[in-house]
Formats: structure tokens, C-alpha cells, sequence
């Protein structure tokens, strides 16, 4: 298995140590599933319905806040024991600053892409063994792939070779007969 192909099928399952930012004391990062980033969104919107606050221009910021509160919170490891820092996301929500969030959120999506590989980051050698390995094992492959932008990238350029590899079809060929007599 490739080492492109590695990372994408393991992607769910790494972690990193990083400091707390202006601590010395590490904690594990690790990298959240589709379903997981989707919880902590429709976390956030239900936090946001229980508080009977509306999202609008004026508090579409503390939203976003609150989604990368919820986020943090699932990433987040204790090194020792691999459980969550806290029980609660409103005991990680009173104990973390907005300075600790923007840094460890900084630290996370720095690693999610080295991890979870963009065709914008792929050189052409390997984005072509990437697509030799789905082409030879598409449900292994694709099963842990999760850019949005990496398989939109895959479907036109599969879609491209299919139509590029592909004799005529029979209209289309009656018409150039056609047109050569």
C-alpha cells in the first residue's frame, strides 16, 4: 500500500501531541470522522436553540465559536488515558480561552491536512497512483476518504479517462460515416 494511500485509510485513526498553547503539558489531537464533525455542528445549532438564541449577522461569530468549542472538545485527548479533557462540553467551554481555542484550532487544522492529503496538495505522481488504487480497489480505497474536494477531483478525472477511452457510439458514427461520403 502506498504511503498516500496509507494516510487516507488511516486518517480517522491518528493522533499528534501538541503543547497547550503557553503550557508545557501535551495533549493529543486526533483527527474527527464526518459523522463526528457533523455532531459537533448540530451540537452547536442545539446549544444554540436551548439558550433561545437565534443565529443572525450579529451572533453568527459566537456560532462558530461554539462549532469549534464542540469540535475541540472531540479532538481533544488526555494522553494518558485517551478520554475526552473534560466530561462536559460546558465544563471545556468555561475552562478554555479564546486565545487557546484560535492556537489549538490552528494546531488541528494544520494537521488534519497533512493527514488527510487534498488533490491541491498532491503531485501529479501521486494523485496518478491514487487513482490507479481506487481504479483497483474502489470500496477499500474510498472507504475512509473524506475531502468533499478530493473525490469531486476523482469523479472528473475517472469520468474523463471513461470518456477519452470510449469508441463512438453508433449515432456518432453514422454521422462521420455520413459526412465523409
Amino acid at each position: 500500500m502506498s504511503e498516500l494511500l496509507s494516510k487516507i485509510k488511516t486518517g480517522v485513526k491518528h493522533t499528534k501531541m501538541v503543547l497547550w498553547p503557553g503550557s508545557d503539558q501535551s495533549v493529543m489531537l486526533r483527527i474527527l470522522s464526518e459523522q463526528e464533525r457533523q455532531e459537533a455542528a448540530f451540537a452547536a445549532e442545539r446549544y444554540f436553540v436551548k439558550e433561545s438564541v437565534s443565529i443572525h449577522m450579529g451572533t453568527v461569530d459566537e456560532y462558530e465559536t461554539e462549532k469549534a468549542n464542540q469540535m475541540l472538545w472531540r479532538v481533544l485527548r488526555d494522553p494518558a488515558t485517551q478520554g475526552q479533557l473534560t466530561k462536559t462540553i460546558a465544563e471545556f467551554r468555561a475552562q478554555i480561552t479564546r486565545d487557546e481555542r484560535t492556537a489549538l484550532v490552528n494546531e488541528y487544522v494544520t494537521f488534519e491536512r497533512d493527514v488527510s492529503p487534498s488533490p491541491e496538495n498532491m503531485t501529479a505522481d501521486e494523485w496518478t497512483a491514487f487513482v490507479e488504487d481506487v481504479k483497483k480497489k474502489p470500496e477499500e480505497t474510498l472507504g475512509s476518504c473524506s475531502s468533499s474536494n478530493t473525490l469531486r477531483k476523482l469523479v472528473t478525472t475517472l469520468a474523463a479517462q471513461l470518456s477519452n477511452s470510449q469508441p463512438p457510439s453508433g449515432l456518432s458514427f453514422l454521422r462521420s460515416k455520413k459526412r465523409q461520403q
